[in-house]
């Protein structure tokens, strides 16, 4: 068993910024951020990306003029704001023109967020086809900085006061996904909430050396406060523990009041560890919000991608 640290720094969200692009699922989102920013008393962003038609091209271009498209976006913006700030939260807007997935990490970028709220009405249509988004799969695979993403399927109506009775954190014991872990724990004793770890077997494997030796290179890159959590640095008890995708997808399907937590290691690897598929998956129909930590994010340093950066 690996020695466990005496403390881990808790990973404060002192600016949170929320991509909308004004739909349903945007408003679903919204709450959760207002409640985040609420509780750390964050800085809150509300992001949309315009990509302005000729014709308001033109007006802005050869007139020097602001277009109706954009006059009328921003004072979409400015109501969603204004709600929000009537909260007692401090609260600004940002507009970019340009495509949603870069507009949006170069806002989080400018912005130094520490946590990224967005919203998708994803589908699920059987294990092969799960759409969730092209823009929201780009920025969870993108985004170096914690990604919450909000379901269709997440309760609504929350409060400022929002309670979470406890944290699913889903790994693939990759070492990429230490910093997942990390993470969850932070999270954890910041909100004082039961800490679950889900470690998937992979390809449904369980008892073999192979898995052995991934448990243990995971344990090895573990360091933890908790006497309580040290089972999470042993191979054995992470061995027996594992579960399979099906399961962890049914206790994702019935956690209403819970948060999931999943690492990311950009498009290429998340294949090769956790399917690509089965994330989406689990955002697409998940009853909590789920929670994307890159494997590039430290506790206490900024992690975010650089300016119109989409990794690849």
């Amino acid at each position: 068993m690996v020695e466990s640290c005496k403390t881990i720094e808790i990973h404060q969200i002192r600016s949170i910024v929320l991509a909308t692009d004004f739909f349903e699922s945007s408003r679903l989102a919204l709450d959760y951020a207002v409640a985040f920013a609420h509780h750390y008393s964050s800085k809150l962003t509300i992001v949309h990306a315009i990509e302005l038609p000729p014709a308001a091209q033109e007006v802005e271009v050869l007139y020097r003029r602001t277009s109706v498209t954009r006059e009328q976006t921003l004072s979409r913006l400015e109501a969603l704001a204004s709600g929000v700030r009537r909260l007692g939260i401090h609260t600004e807007i940002d507009l970019r023109e340009g495509e949603p997935c870069p507009a949006v990490l170069d806002s989080a970028a400018d912005n130094n967020a520490d946590l990224l709220v967005l919203g998708t009405h994803g589908i699920y249509r059987g294990l092969e086809h799960v759409f969730i988004g092209s823009n929201a799969e780009k920025i969870l695979l993108s985004a170096a900085c914690p990604t919450l993403t909000v379901g269709r399927h997440v309760m609504a109506g929350i409060g400022l006061d929002a309670r979470f009775r406890r944290i699913l954190l889903v790994s693939d014991l990759s070492p990429e996904s230490v910093a997942a872990a990390k993470y969850a724990v932070s999270f954890g004793q910041e909100l004082g909430i039961e800490i679950e770890i889900l470690p998937l077997a992979p390809d449904g494997e369980h008892d073999s050396e192979k898995v052995r030796e991934i448990a243990e290179r995971y344990c090895a890159n573990l360091c933890l406060p908790s006497i309580s959590m040290q089972e999470w640095c042993d191979a054995a008890y992470l061995q027996k523990a594992m579960t399979s995708a099906k399961k962890v997808l049914e206790r994702a399907l019935t956690c209403a009041d819970g948060l999931l937590i999943l690492g990311v290691h950009g498009e290429s690897a998340w294949k090769r560890h956790i399917h690509a598929c089965f994330a989406f998956e689990l955002v697409a129909r998940s009853a909590c919000p789920v929670i994307t930590v890159h494997e590039r994010w430290r506790a206490g340093e900024p992690a975010h991608v650089p300016k119109g950066s989409v990794l690849r």
